[in-house]
């Protein structure tokens, strides 16, 4: 193909709005559009200079609000901004908080010494047809230099582009991100992982309730370890079917550009969309907690999932399962510390004046709690039931496998459950805030396959 002919197919790709994977040069619509342009000039927000003395990484906290937006509600879900350094595209954020008024924290990128500008612009094609323009309250730029510990966290941040199918449905969007650590000799080892908003494939809604305790998506994304000096020893990303890959694309600065490939939000190091992430990474310690444990610091994101399941047409009056589940708020949400070895544990509570057990497996054998750590699962109650209603709860340890063949019962033989404790209980309020957890405390309890054990308030 001549080089005029290269042009040409560009430009066709450009006119009726498609995006091709993997052709360099290609960063999204906005970014075609130069920035001293009319129509930039006319639809920017903010723009701000500002100056750094040394090579730094910048995040910012964005306060905004979006009049008539309601995420909840198609065709008002959220406007959503484009942020530009230098001229430069580099990430979109969707204000997903609507009217309210919300603090975004957002990665900016890596800066030399020296006056940068910042500009903002509503980005009218990816924001939702009926919502006002975004009103910008505060804009508070944080650089973070080479000697500041969070320097290398930020400077290795995963940049994620939308799964193309996703873009204009405003579902799966990443919430939070956060990073880990961890030193071994001279070696620094940093993973990143996001709470999604949803997730659109994979693991049904009631099953997600049952196995995880939420409805929103919790992936680990990226993984680095580095030299004392910050060299880069070797780096891995999580691909699909939740297979691990080491990581060959692209960066910008130290940045991995990762691509949203599947309903159930795995990544690969190929590939481009016309929408962006950079969220500024948190840091968090799961070795001590469940993972949900990050959404119960920022409760907002249950506010956030469960209006994203509203409109999805997830929720109902009565739990199908496979198809629909009650009001997150109906449900009680558990955390337990325990070990299953070729088992399942599941749990049930029994509500005062109610003879009925409620059960975290819903009687599906898949739904039980197969993993071992920290884990998280939510029970669903009759509309209006309360904290003060609980009477009892019940943690029972189930088969894995079919007991007839000689191999199962070796495994049977020696499969147990071992509660170590019940970290939390709790439901969430009429805002979707985790309300006060009950005083369910137990001592570590061995259970061998069919034993079931009651413990009380």
């Amino acid at each position: 193909m001549t080089r005029r002919q290269k042009a040409g197919r560009a430009l066709r790709i450009r006119r009726i709005g498609l995006w091709v994977f993997g052709i360099s040069g290609l960063c999204g619509s906005l970014l075609s559009v130069p920035a001293s342009s009319p129509r930039m000039r006319a639809e920017t927000l903010l723009e701000r200079s500002f100056r750094v003395e040394g090579e730094s990484e910048v995040w910012a906290e964005l306060h905004a609000r979006v009049p008539g937006a309601r995420w909840g509600e198609r065709g008002r879900e959220a406007a959503t901004l484009t942020l530009f350094l230098n001229g430069r595209y580099h990430q979109d954020v969707i204000l997903f908080a609507g009217e309210s008024s919300f603090r975004y924290s957002v990665h900016v990128g890596r800066v030399r010494p020296g006056t940068h500008t910042v500009r903002i612009v509503w980005n009218r094609r990816h924001s939702a047809p009926h919502v006002s323009s975004p009103i910008l309250e505060d804009f508070v730029l944080h650089p973070v230099g080479r000697a500041d510990p969070e320097f290398l966290p930020l400077a290795h941040s995963p940049i994620l582009y939308a799964r193309p199918d996703s873009i204009g449905t405003f579902s799966d969007i990443p919430l939070l991100m956060w990073y880990e650590t961890v030193r071994r000799r001279e070696a620094l080892t940093i993973r990143y992982s996001v709470i999604f908003s949803n997730e659109d494939g994979g693991t049904e809604t009631s099953a997600l309730m049952a196995r995880w305790g939420r409805a929103t998506d919790i992936e680990w994304v990226y993984e680095v370890t580095l030299t004392v000096s910050g060299r880069i020893l070797d780096a891995r990303y999580q691909g699909p079917r939740h297979r691990t890959h080491r990581f060959r694309g692209r960066r910008e600065d130290d940045h991995p550009l990762l691509l949203v490939v599947s309903d159930n939000n795995s990544f690969s190091d190929r590939g481009r969309s016309s929408l962006r992430f950079a969220l500024r990474p948190l840091p968090f310690d799961s070795s001590e907690v469940a993972r949900e444990e990050l959404m119960d610091q920022h409760p907002w994101t249950y506010r956030i999932m469960a209006e994203e399941l509203r409109r999805e047409g997830k929720l109902g009056p009565t739990l199908r399962v496979g198809t629909q589940i009650p009001d997150p708020r109906r449900y009680m949400y558990i955390e337990i510390a325990a070990d299953q070895r070729d088992a399942g544990l599941s749990l049930a509570v029994k509500l005062s004046g109610d003879r009925r057990w409620y059960t975290s497996d819903l009687g599906v054998a898949s739904f039980t709690l197969e993993r071992s750590g920290f884990l998280r699962t939510a029970i669903p109650l009759p509309e209006g039931a309360t904290a003060s209603e609980v009477e009892r709860l019940l943690l029972r340890c189930d088969a894995l496998t079919d007991p007839r063949t000689p191999r199962a019962r070796e495994l049977l033989a020696r499969a147990e459950c071992f509660v170590r404790d019940v970290r939390k209980v709790f439901f969430l309020d009429s805002e979707f805030r985790p309300g006060p957890p009950l005083p369910i405390r137990i001592s570590p309890i061995r259970l061998r396959i069919g034993d079931m054990v009651e413990v009380w308030p």
